[in-house]
């Protein structure tokens, strides 16, 4: 089965595709659901959700209808996301992912029902992320492993700049250097919103005349963004897997005070409360 979100005008697009093409339709099981469609002749199995998911059985038939329903944004030539893992963990690297996806990069990762990474399950994340980076798309991950995180968070700490300060000059050198790789005629960019001032601070220096940046709450809902969501909590479980091979630890269970203090600022993030004091 897979699932994809849909707006409500594409959720009335194919509620009408249903009652134009007979599809058949069985009684649904909960308060939650809109309609059910079972037509075992087409091949075409759907739920739609009051939420906007719809979940389909996967097969050409139930595929081709997802296709026809489903919009695509065409004023731009790319829309970049990015987002970070790693932020609230002590342990492991910081990662930071920003993905440049064209109309149809972005049609193609609906099908796939790409969304944000923490509503996925790890298997299921580690499957997703696995299949897309097989994928090609223009994509830059910026990770900073432990030695380089502490060292690069001291620099802004004795600027007197925070954690947020080093989180947009993070998205923002990720989204700088995929932009001056790319060819465009116009190009939209989408952060979650973090710390708007900060944001625009570091990205200044970017010339706007055919580049919209937009800062916005929940921007996981947004393909790009969510992409980036998953290939950056992929990247950070990749990285932390390294880790624990390297030097023999299990950091997902581990305390920081159980570890030698020799190791510790290879792995941990050396200014967390349970992390400060130890090393």
């Amino acid at each position: 089965m897979k699932s994809i979100f849909l707006s409500s005008e594409e959720l009335q697009r194919l509620m009408n595709y249903v009652k134009r093409n007979g599809l058949r339709e069985i009684k649904v099981k909960s308060r939650y659901e809109i309609f059910r469609i079972d037509d075992k002749e087409r091949d075409v199995g759907i739920i739609a959700y009051k939420t906007g998911m719809v979940v389909h059985n996967d097969t050409d038939s139930s595929r081709s209808i997802i296709r026809k329903i489903i919009e695509v944004e065409r004023g731009y030539d790319y829309v970049l996301g990015t987002d970070e893992a790693g932020k609230g963990e002590w342990y492991g690297p910081l990662v930071v992912e920003c993905v440049a996806l064209t109309p149809d990069d972005m049609k193609g990762f609906r099908e796939m029902g790409i969304r944000d990474s923490k509503k996925i399950d790890k298997r299921s994340l580690l499957e997703m992320g696995k299949e897309l980076t097989r994928l090609k798309f223009i994509r830059r991950p910026l990770i900073l492993m432990p030695e380089i995180y502490n060292k690069k968070y001291e620099e802004f700490k004795k600027e007197g700049k925070t954690l947020n300060d080093m989180l947009a000059w993070a998205h923002s050198r990720a989204i700088k250097d995929l932009l001056s790789e790319l060819e465009f005629e116009n190009a939209k960019v989408i952060i979650d919103k973090f710390d708007v001032k900060k944001i625009e601070f570091r990205l200044g220096d970017l010339k706007r005349e055919n580049v919209e940046i937009i800062q916005k709450t929940k921007a996981e809902t947004e393909i790009p963004v969510a992409a980036a969501s998953v290939l950056a909590k992929f990247i950070f479980e990749k990285e932390v897997d390294g880790l624990n091979e390297k030097f023999g630890i299990n950091l997902r269970k581990a305390k920081p005070e159980k570890i030698p203090a020799e190791i510790l600022p290879k792995v941990a993030k050396l200014h967390f409360k349970n992390v400060r004091g130890i090393s």
